[in-house]
């Protein structure tokens, strides 16, 4: 699985920091005894009438994977809460107890069910999952490309899982979305940009990518083999009627020394607690000591807090969003004063932006228990279009 490749430019309000952004590529080893269906099969599986024209890119809510290895799970949330669902990713490694450095073979067995169970069992969503490569005869590239446009037609997105050669000639594996099509592309949202940029060297983001047909059969799908299979999965359940207009997400990057949410003691420049996402934890994250990533490190009322959030517009038109932050007692309900924090701002088509706060010593008025950083997202009429919430406890 792949690395985190989002740019980040911060904005923030008594405090900047600008992070450079490591991809960080590891190799997927996909198993399965699965056969693909045939021209003629897959004929008949999607042969339904289309709902959308051919020209279509579907506003399917982008999140990027950080430092994590879970562009599976990255793309999973995309698809679900495109259908949606209110669901965060780390609530998905929560459930297959993922934890922080697992291979994509340790966080899911492509022979089994377990995520169509999942699905359908916590979402009420049905998806059908096919193996390509095993049985290379009995499928071409306009077989895997007729499956990516028949789902677009009928506003779904596709999830792909592929093994490719990177530039040094290693082999890789990532997980993506095809979210649109035209004539002579193919439009591709990817959780790290491992494919988007480090296959085929795409200068324009990470959401609906555009890469010729030509371009995404050479390097990928004729490359299928016995020995370099790849996978699919479907929406099979009735598109959304209403479009995502926006998503708003964290990142962990505690690999390269910061966090997007970061606890500082002001009076020992190296005691530091990061946000650590880690489906081993009770909520899938805990905040962890920075010199040590595999031990928890509660926040104090001495640290300052750092919090920084990434807006991604997936739609076609510039949009305006609001931000609103808030600090917020777990067992009464109301927000902490000195907390509250709101931003409004443009956001160009098919981009992200990254904007943050510091907190120098609020946290010292605020009595030991527990809290919830309350991070809301919305729309130029203000209406929530997305949120995050995590919980700690302040010593």
């Amino acid at each position: 699985m792949s690395g985190s490749g989002d740019p980040h430019n911060i904005n923030s309000c008594g405090y900047a920091y600008a992070g450079k952004v490591v991809a960080t590529l590891l190799s997927i080893l996909i198993l399965c005894t699965c056969n693909v269906a045939s021209t003629k099969e897959t004929d008949m599986l999607y042969g339904i009438e289309s709902s959308l024209p051919s020209d279509t890119v579907l506003d399917v809510p982008y999140y990027n994977q950080g430092n994590t290895n879970w562009c599976l799970y990255y793309c999973l949330t995309m698809m679900f809460n495109y259908n949606g669902k209110d669901i965060e990713t780390w609530e998905i490694a929560d459930y297959f107890d993922s934890g922080y450095y697992d291979t994509f073979s340790e966080q899911y067995n492509p022979s089994d069910t377990s995520i169509e169970d999942y699905a359908e069992q916590e979402h009420s969503l049905e998806i059908r999952r096919i193996i390509w490569g095993l049985t290379i005869t009995d499928f071409d590239n306009e077989t895997f490309d007729d499956l990516i446009k028949s789902n677009i037609n009928n506003g779904q997105p596709v999830l792909m899982a592929f093994q490719y050669m990177n530039s040094d000639e290693e082999k890789e594996g990532h997980a993506i979305l095809a979210v649109g099509y035209d004539e002579q592309y193919i439009y591709l949202t990817d959780s790290s940009g491992a494919i988007t940029r480090g296959v085929f060297g795409s200068d324009n983001g990470y959401i609906a990518v555009p890469v010729s047909w030509e371009d995404f059969n050479e390097k990928l799908v004729s490359n299928i083999s016995p020995r370099n299979m790849a996978y699919t999965f479907e929406v099979i359940s009735e598109a959304p009627e209403n479009s995502t207009e926006g998503s708003i997400y964290l990142t962990d990057r505690s690999d390269n020394g910061f966090s997007c949410l970061t606890f500082t003691n002001r009076y020992e420049e190296n005691d530091t607690g990061l946000l650590r996402f880690d489906g081993t934890y009770e909520n899938g994250y805990s905040i962890v000591d920075s010199t040590d990533l595999t031990s928890p490190r509660e926040p104090e009322e001495s640290d300052s807090m750092s919090v920084y959030f990434t807006v991604a517009n997936p739609t076609s038109e510039e949009s305006r969003y609001t931000v609103t932050y808030q600090f917020v007692n777990v067992e009464t309900g109301e927000s902490i004063n000195g907390f509250d924090y709101t931003t409004s701002f443009d956001l160009t088509a098919y981009n992200t932006i990254s904007k943050g706060i510091n907190y120098s010593n609020q946290l010292y008025s605020v009595n030991s228990g527990s809290y919830r950083v309350m991070i809301s997202l919305f729309d130029n009429e203000m209406e929530e279009i997305d949120n995050i919430g995590i919980d700690l406890c302040v010593n």
